[in-house]
């Protein structure tokens, strides 16, 4: 059920990144975890769609169109020979050649790309056609002023009430003498 809750929604966030129907994020939500519980081997993992493949999918779908679904679907096809390849020549060991600075460096620019992506739906700002880190930086700055404030405004507050929630964490509650465990309520 928590896989679930979690990879349904980032499902349908991910097939908008990729510029394709939400429905084919759920589509890789479902088939990806029903491929891994035939196959795979360690139950607590998670399979489904990443934003960052989400971002280099929409590269090549075009954001839409009639062909972009199945260029997805060939992606996921090649991607998926690839992957089947690298584990039957039992390359997985290559990983552990990868420099921590390279990982690091990865890793900020992926956080960069993301959240330069959703810098136009954070501020409501309809239009412009930047593709990579650049051009949506420059569409920004460009049709700032287009600005929509009801979407700006909500956008800030979910985020204000997210890292509000990651607080809460770090509350301190008397130990239940009964059960012996902390318990907090929360009434809204």
């Amino acid at each position: 059920i928590t896989v679930g809750l979690t990879v349904l929604p980032q499902g349908l966030a991910y097939a908008t990144l990729a510029g394709l129907e939400p429905q084919y994020g759920l589509y890789s939500a479902f088939v990806g975890g029903l491929m891994y519980a035939l196959i795979g081997g360690c139950r607590e993992v998670t399979i489904g769609p990443t934003a960052l493949l989400a971002l280099m999918t929409s590269r090549h779908t075009g954001h839409g169109g009639e062909s972009g679904p199945h260029f997805a679907i060939l992606l996921c096809f090649l991607s998926g020979i690839v992957e089947l390849a690298m584990a039957v020549l039992r390359l997985g060991a290559l990983v552990d050649l990868i420099s921590l600075p390279v990982t690091v460096g990865f890793t900020s620019a992926t956080a960069l790309i993301i959240g330069a992506s959703q810098l136009k739906a954070l501020l409501g700002i309809r239009g412009g056609s930047g593709s990579g880190f650049a051009e949506t930086i420059k569409t920004v700055i460009e049709k700032f002023g287009e600005a929509r404030v009801s979407d700006s405004v909500l956008g800030f507050a979910s985020i204000a009430v997210l890292l509000a929630m990651r607080k809460l964490k770090d509350i301190k509650t008397p130990a239940d003498a009964s059960k012996g465990r902390k318990t907090f309520g929360v009434a809204l």
